[in-house]
């Protein structure tokens, strides 16, 4: 979904990074977590140090700042601690990025995201953002809704993907994760554009560009994995994979990985879905935990 407004988009994302950071950044640090210009992150924070809602010391780190003091308190979804301890282990197992979304009311909510250390960072979706639910996106917690939820999200599909969908949730029922690649030939192209927007941030120059390499980016990686693609030997691109996260018997989040590789070995592939299983796992173990504190 693109910004109404990226320049206060921007300024939000500095603050959610900044906020649920475990220690101060540089705005080097800011620049490539959050996949902005250098320049542009530190306007920013300048212009945030001014008003009192980040503070720098003596390092030239930023951390929350004095004013934040005076918020009132909001009903927005913040994860745990322990929910984004264990996203930042998945982050680090698959050396990628991790995502965890809120599927509800046809919609797609991010909730948190994390980074691996030294990873490649594609910029997406930012913490608090919500696009209308739509196939293949909400994959993961699916076989685990209602009959009528399941029809109003296949229905979403357009052609070929359509007659897979039924396909994609038997998958997704058999592994506990769904699994995505680019066709062979499209592979290079999400290199080239996954390298594109890691290599000059978040802006690609104007808003209206990323937006349009983002859903290009989005429309080459969504083609769903069979069994017998994943099982094979053969050496295959993988863009995202992504799984269910319980609260009791519901699946209400869905928490995704975006190696975004061109060429992974049936070792490492296994080895993207042992991550991103077990990861899942540790997340429904801490709502449990959660829910039952409360």
């Amino acid at each position: 979904m693109e910004s109404a407004s990226p320049p206060t988009r921007r300024v939000i994302e500095v603050m959610e990074l900044l906020t649920r950071a475990d220690r101060p950044l540089t705005a080097t640090e800011v620049a490539s977590a959050l996949g902005l210009a250098r320049a542009t992150v530190t306007a920013v924070l300048a212009e945030l140090d001014d008003a009192g809602w980040v503070r720098r010391d003596r390092d030239r780190r930023f951390g929350p700042g004095p004013a934040l003091a005076g918020l009132r308190p909001v009903d927005a979804e913040v994860p745990s601690a322990a929910v984004s301890a264990e996203l930042r282990a998945l982050a680090v197992a698959a050396h990628c990025g991790v995502t965890l979304s809120r599927i509800a009311d046809g919609r797609l909510t991010v909730v948190a995201k994390e980074y691996a250390p030294g990873g490649r960072i594609v910029p997406g979706l930012a913490v608090g953002q919500s696009i209308p639910l739509g196939y293949p996106a909400g994959a993961a917690v699916m076989p685990w809704r209602s009959e009528a939820e399941r029809r109003v999200w296949s229905a979403s599909a357009t052609g070929p993907a359509r007659r897979g969908a039924p396909a994609l949730l038997r998958f997704v029922t058999t592994h506990r994760c769904a699994v995505f690649r680019p066709d062979s030939d499209d592979a290079g192209l999400v290199d080239v554009l996954a390298e594109l927007l890691g290599a000059v941030g978040g802006e690609v120059v104007q808003p209206e560009l990323r937006a349009r390499v983002l859903r290009q980016l989005a429309r080459l990686t969504a083609r769903p994995y069979t069994d017998t693609e994943l099982d094979s030997a053969e050496t295959m691109p993988v863009s995202y994979l992504s799984a269910p996260v319980f609260d009791g018997a519901a699946a209400p989040y869905e928490v995704q990985i975006g190696p975004l590789r061109s060429a992974v070995s049936g070792s490492e592939r296994a080895g993207y879905v042992a991550a991103i299983r077990a990861g899942a796992e540790a997340l429904s173990g801490v709502l449990r935990a959660d829910s039952c504190s409360r």
